[in-house]
């Protein structure tokens, strides 16, 4: 779904070109796809990290990559640059426009003509039906659509005006990946083939590990895009040196590395990615309720040691965490870049210099804030001044990289007399579950971020959603910082208060940011116009645009 026409944004002073800063229009990677050869016959083998599922846009079990699969075969208002910046679609939805800010109201046009893969036309009446549904879901992917307090379809059905009952200023990120009017919702892969389709492709076979897309030969854009596209999890490159591929993987590690220096062909990007490691601590538990224990834990955690034994010898190394709202990719993240592949060939051992209370890692300051705070020291451990031992309860999310950062911090923690039983769970929500409810009193998973800030801020305001990753603490100053940044059209301004938000969590010790994850992209070097994105939408929704080089341009 890449743009037909560019989304426009009306021009209401000097508020709304501050707005303009979000990308429109065109995106880098459309503008060169008709350069190459007709690609209609041939395949691409594209690796995600899995496993896949059928979710629709708005189901709570949806993931980064199964909504960037949905990005290649529903309709959309807005999609992702590789920087991950929003950017207008077109296709379907031809065109969206804030029209005005008092109230706040949003104009999106449907191109007519438009039909889904069953034959039926894609109307404003689409757009309406998954208005309805979403603002019922309990879900924090329903946020905006709630705050709309009419949605009106024009009668020909290519004209649908969104009336806000309060300012929602994330308004670009709704109306993705729409379903068509009717369809069923869930996850199931076998739903997932039968649903409608409308984009450049359309799903011919789905399975846990292996999804195959057909080119939809009735878009009209992209005419030179591949014709068939091969979606599996298994990460291997392929054997054959004629074969065009894309990889992208999270598990980054010193055997993929070496295993990339014997192929010269593939051309590769060792970056950052969404995905913030973190340790976050339950509100409610007897000990985790209190700040000098969350202290305590975080400061004791040695984060640069941590990273060196995960990527010691890669020549990327990220820093120590220092947000719980961005990721290490992100241009508002407020810490230290950390080392790429240019700059240096071992990991760093510099210290972020962030700007929260506390953020740097202090192993004195994690015993002495115990001492001060009723705790003593046993033969056994830290206890209370009543004699309770300090035995922790944690949850682990499912990844060999949560597994291995719980191993190393239940080893440090060890070292101190600090006791931490661990229990795995099956997924990172159900981590977040697990300390929202209390039911343990930290959790080491992997949170996602998002385009908008807003997503992961989620965790500490309003229902405490399961895919919002809930934090269970709420306090009456981050709700009121919350409210105020959303209803911020101006990124700059709101970014600052998104920032606050960020340090108030951080400073209260609710998370401990370890480090955001690297992420490894590999491709064939014949294929043009591939940008390594930090993200798996910024990657995937360049697609459309790929296309071989001719040996021409290879030489």
């Amino acid at each position: 779904m890449i743009p037909r026409g560019s989304i426009r944004r009306a021009a209401i002073g000097a508020l709304i070109l501050a707005v303009a800063l979000v990308p429109i229009g065109q995106s880098d990677a459309t503008t060169a796809a008709s350069a190459g050869p007709s690609n209609t016959a041939k395949t691409l083998s594209v690796s995600l990290p899995g496993p896949f599922s059928g979710c629709t846009f708005l189901d709570g079990a949806a993931t980064a990559t199964s909504n960037s699969i949905l990005d290649l075969i529903r309709p959309s208002a807005f999609l992702t640059t590789y920087l991950g910046n929003p950017y207008g679609a077109g296709g379907p939805i031809a065109s969206a426009e804030l029209t005005s800010l008092a109230p706040e109201v949003v104009r999106y046009t449907i191109a007519p003509h438009e039909k889904w893969s069953n034959g039926a036309s894609f109307t404003g009446d689409d757009l309406r039906g998954w208005w309805l549904k979403a603002r019922g879901l309990a879900s924090v992917q329903s946020d905006g659509y709630r705050a709309i307090k009419t949605l009106v379809v024009s009668k020909d059905g290519l004209t649908v005006t969104a009336t806000f009952a309060s300012p929602y200023a994330d308004w670009n990120l709704l109306f993705r990946d729409v379903e068509a009017l009717g369809a069923s919702s869930g996850c199931s892969l076998r739903a997932l083939v039968q649903r409608p389709s409308l984009g450049p492709y359309w799903v011919m076979s789905a399975t846990p590990s292996r999804i195959v897309l057909m080119m939809n030969t009735n878009w009209p854009l992209n005419i030179h895009r591949f014709g068939r596209i091969v979606l599996t999890n298994a990460g291997a490159l392929p054997a054959s040196p004629n074969a065009q591929f894309v990889n992208y993987s999270l598990d980054v590690s010193r055997a993929q590395l070496l295993a990339l220096s014997s192929h010269p062909t593939v051309l590769s990007h060792i970056g950052a990615s969404t995905n913030i490691e973190e340790i976050t601590f339950a509100p409610d538990r007897p000990f985790t309720k209190r700040i000098a224990v969350r202290e305590a834990l975080s400061w004791s955690v040695d984060r640069q040691s941590l990273i060196n034994q995960l990527w010691g010898a890669v020549t990327f190394s990220p820093s120590p965490g220092a947000s719980a709202l961005y990721s290490q990719g992100q241009s508002n993240y407020p810490g230290a870049s950390g080392s790429g592949p240019s700059s240096q060939s071992t990991t760093t051992t510099l210290v972020a210099n962030g700007s929260a209370v506390g953020l740097a890692d202090c192993l004195a300051c994690a015993i002495d804030v115990l001492d001060k705070n009723g705790f003593h020291r046993t033969s056994s451990g830290w206890a209370t001044s009543g004699g309770f031992p300090l035995i922790l309860r944690m949850a682990v999310g499912p990844s060999g990289l949560d597994a291995s950062v719980a191993t190393t911090a239940v080893r440090q923690w060890a070292r101190i007399g600090i006791l931490v039983n661990r229990v795995d769970v099956p997924s990172e929500m159900a981590a977040a579950a697990e300390v929202s409810s209390s039911q343990a009193d930290l959790a080491i998973f992997a949170r996602p971020t998002n385009t908008a800030a807003s997503y992961a801020a989620r965790s500490w305001f309003g229902p405490g959603f399961v895919d919002s990753y809930p934090g269970g603490w709420r306090s009456d100053a981050i709700t009121s910082l919350f409210k105020k940044a959303i209803a911020n059209f101006n990124p700059v301004s709101a970014s600052t208060t998104w920032l606050t938000i960020d340090q108030a969590v951080l400073n209260s010790f609710w998370v401990r940011p370890l480090f955001t994850s690297p992420s490894l992209s590999e491709w064939s070097n014949s294929l043009a116009v591939v940008n390594p994105s930090f993200s798996i939408p910024g990657l995937l929704d360049q697609l459309p645009g790929w296309t071989s080089v001719t040996p021409a341009a290879q030489s």
